[in-house]
């Protein structure tokens, strides 16, 4: 990342659809769209659909994320020809009106304070835990995704809807919503999803593209995972404990997907990927099946956070012990 800015004060202000609208189509730009690091279906689909709603309208815009590659492998799909993330802060920035979307703490949006990013911060999230650190945010923790809250201010706005900007947010919700099958699912995520087909999404492509394009070394890492995976709690926890080693054997840092599958195991109500990180400690993805438990509320005891449904946390605890606390948690949500 670039040089800090100098900060300035935010204010923050909760705002509705209609009034985040208002304030993107009457402010005349620059603007850069960002979303959180390690970025999801959901977060890099709204930020193209952001960037691109923006860029049709006229204004100058650019994206910027700090990982490399901030477009994970398998949603680079997604890029148009030309189209590219900016890894270093533009010299501008301080200018900009800078748009934070799916992002639920400023930890995961950047290492600098928020007030050192931008002229102005707009927050647009369905994570229920939001910080709230923009100066006008737009916090959903019942919409679906941050996909269906960002078409709303598309459509409040009055900016056209195009075919790659229908795909990018078709994938943001698809992938936030376990390809439509979670309980945010509303006859309104539908209808939003309905229209982004009739604008040009290829169902089929899509769902190729991220769900039956496994590479062997993931599929290698998934059959170690449900080798080791342990039953808890009476198989309502699922856990699974990867090493540094079972990474280098299968041929993959890439564990996206496995904490889902353990979750489908029959009789689970919380799947749970645990595994070493190469600087110490751990990092869990947990996957809840239903509303009985919220990961999000277990990830923030150590600084974590998520969605009721999917959470991810760090821990400096060894495994066995990490083990044992993540079972309590589970159970005290269970059987409290």
């Amino acid at each position: 990342m670039s040089r800090a800015h100098a900060a300035r004060t935010i204010e923050p202000r909760d705002a509705t659809i209609a009034q985040v609208a208002e304030r993107l189509a009457s402010d005349p730009g620059p603007f850069l769209v960002a979303t959180h690091r390690n970025p999801d279906g959901d977060a890099i689909g709204s930020m193209l659909a952001a960037f691109r709603a923006l860029r049709n309208a006229g204004r100058d815009a650019v994206m910027w994320h700090p990982d490399v590659p901030a477009v994970p492998e398998d949603l680079a799909f997604l890029l148009a020809p030309g189209e590219s993330v900016a890894h270093e802060l533009p010299a501008d920035l301080a200018d900009r009106t800078v748009v934070v979307v799916d992002c639920a703490s400023t930890g995961r949006l950047s290492d600098h304070p928020p007030g050192e990013l931008g002229a102005f911060m707009v927050n647009i999230d369905h994570h229920h835990d939001n910080g709230r650190f923009g100066d006008l945010n737009l916090v959903d923790g019942e919409a679906s995704s941050t996909a269906e809250l960002v078409l709303a201010v598309m459509d409040a706005a009055g900016w056209p809807l195009d075919g790659p900007t229908a795909n990018a947010l078709h994938v943001g919700i698809v992938t936030d919503t376990g390809r439509l099958s979670y309980s945010k699912v509303t006859g309104d995520t539908l209808r939003a999803d309905a229209r982004l087909v009739d604008a040009g999404v290829d169902v089929a492509d899509v769902a190729r593209r991220l769900y039956e394009n496994l590479p062997m070394s993931q599929a290698r890492l998934l059959g170690t995972a449900y080798a080791r995976a342990e039953s808890l709690l009476e198989g309502r926890l699922i856990v699974a404990m990867l090493e540094l080693e079972d990474f280098s054997a299968a041929g993959t840092e890439d564990a996206d997907g496995i904490a889902e599958a353990l979750r489908a195991i029959r009789g689970a109500e919380v799947g749970a990927l645990v595994r070493r990180l190469h600087g110490g400690g751990l990092r869990a993805s947990l996957r809840a099946a239903s509303d009985r438990v919220d990961v999000s509320a277990i990830a923030r005891e150590t600084g974590g956070g998520g969605h009721r449904a999917a959470a991810g946390l760090t821990s400096d605890r060894d495994a066995p012990e990490f083990i044992a606390w993540l079972t309590e948690a589970v159970s005290a949500q269970l059987d409290g």
